[in-house]
């Protein structure tokens, strides 16, 4: 076990890799009553295309999600039951890249960490759990092609993106739902679900021996000893958009526009998609952030209201910035957009005193944000998974420069590869 003291923000983190190949952290908070665990396999929508010790497998869109959903269901019953049992509330969700299942408690936090484990490693699918499971993720998909932001999200997606995964709504479609056996369940869990490709985070107040010993004695009487060799497969994409503009009408009472700004840099490393994450977010928040100028006028001329929204996202097969908000005038609104990013970039905007600015507020966000377990557990394993360090945070935002932010800002946010999605009523 490895202890990991960063002395400038008081944090300690413990770290040990089992035989089997499973890494676990352990973040001491001493005082804190509430203790939090999040045990997240690297795997994701977007892994429908893998091969595993050189044999090449395509699954059904949606199946990360679906096996999610299946791992709380085993023979004996609802294990979400147990954890209620125990005191504890337990969670998970799905993203592009990674599934977590997660629970915080007071007390019996062994037993609900066995509860975890076990739940999460025995897999428990029948042909009727299956057909069964199809309906109900059925449903949700219904409800999330009815919610109006949603279906502009995707559909905005669709509009960037050719080929990669990332445009596929993460519940599949009903069309890849139905196509999913027990046996693929069986594959996906046996290849993403191995303990080499997955972390466990625990945060909270520990007896950190006593409980690393927990872990490990647990996995150890697993008895894994082989670790496969995975290889993702992704298609290749063009940095080009599909289509510039799309009008999609809806039963909606108001008029939705969303904006894609689609970004492309598969050369960067680790390091260099972190930085330019936040860079990105300092950009945004300089020009479009609530105390900007252009955020006052866009507000007094009617343009915007508190439905606009931005954000970025920047991962390691892709990047893009989108812009949403409620408006009865989108060409107006699009065309004023534009030209403030044409300022922007024909001026010197971004100055020293509003990147300071911007860094005394994201700083104080994020040392805040470290009193919540919570935050601490999800968001350590985030970073840890694409390559990061929660900790050493602080010392990238110091880092960054105000050239740094102007450069970022003039690459991303260009309108060449930029799409429009409109969302109206009927009609």
């Amino acid at each position: 076990m490895k202890l990991i003291e960063y002395k400038d923000i008081d944090e300690k983190v413990y770290r040990h890799t089992n035989a089997n190949g499973l890494e676990t952290f352990i973040v001491q908070k001493p005082g804190y009553s509430k203790k939090f665990a999040t045990y997240t396999a690297k795997y994701g929508s977007m892994d429908d295309h893998f091969t595993v010790d050189g044999e090449s497998h395509r699954v059904p869109d949606g199946i990360a999600h679906f096996l999610e959903h299946k791992m709380f269901e085993k023979e004996d019953g609802d294990v979400f039951n147990l954890f209620s049992k125990y005191g504890a509330s337990a969670n998970a969700f799905t993203s592009y890249d990674r599934t977590s299942y997660l629970f915080s408690a007071t007390d019996d936090f062994d037993k609900n960490l066995k509860l975890l484990m076990n739940m999460v490693e025995q897999p428990y699918f029948t042909d009727e759990t299956v057909e069964n499971e199809i309906g109900i993720i059925n449903e949700e998909i219904k409800m999330y092609q009815d919610n109006p932001g949603y279906r502009l999200y995707f559909e905005t997606l669709n509009q960037m993106y050719h080929h990669l995964p990332v445009k596929t709504d993460i519940a599949g479609t009903q069309a890849s739902i139905s196509k999913i056996t027990k046996e693929h369940l069986f594959l996906c869990h046996s290849t993403f679900y191995h303990p080499s490709n997955m972390v466990l985070i625990l945060v909270g107040d520990f007896d950190v021996e006593a409980l690393m010993t927990f872990v490990d004695e647990h996995q150890n009487a697993r008895g894994i000893e082989y670790i496969p060799e995975i290889e993702r497969k992704l298609p290749e994409e063009p940095a080009d958009i599909v289509q510039k503009e799309n009008i999609i009408e809806m039963d909606v009472q108001e008029t939705k526009i969303m904006l894609g700004f689609k970004s492309m840099q598969e050369s960067l490393d680790n390091t260099a998609r972190q930085r330019r994450d936040i860079s990105m977010i300092f950009a945004l928040d300089m020009v479009f952030g609530e105390q900007s100028e252009f955020y006052y006028e866009m507000m007094d001329s009617g343009l915007i209201d508190d439905s606009f929204n931005y954000s970025h996202m920047e991962e390691a097969s892709f990047a893009h910035t989108m812009i949403a908000l409620n408006t009865q005038d989108p060409k107006t609104f699009r065309n004023r957009f534009i030209q403030i990013i044409d300022e922007v970039k024909q001026k010197e905007f971004f100055t020293e005193e509003k990147l300071s600015n911007q860094k005394r507020e994201i700083l104080g966000d994020y040392l805040a944000s470290l009193n919540s377990p919570e935050y601490i557990a999800n968001q350590f394993t985030k970073y840890h998974l694409d390559g990061y360090d929660l900790y050493h945070l602080p010392e990238i935002i110091d880092d960054i420069t105000v050239d740094e932010v102007k450069a970022d800002f003039i690459d991303v946010m260009d309108t060449d590869y930029m799409v429009e999605c409109i969302l109206k009523p009927h009609g």
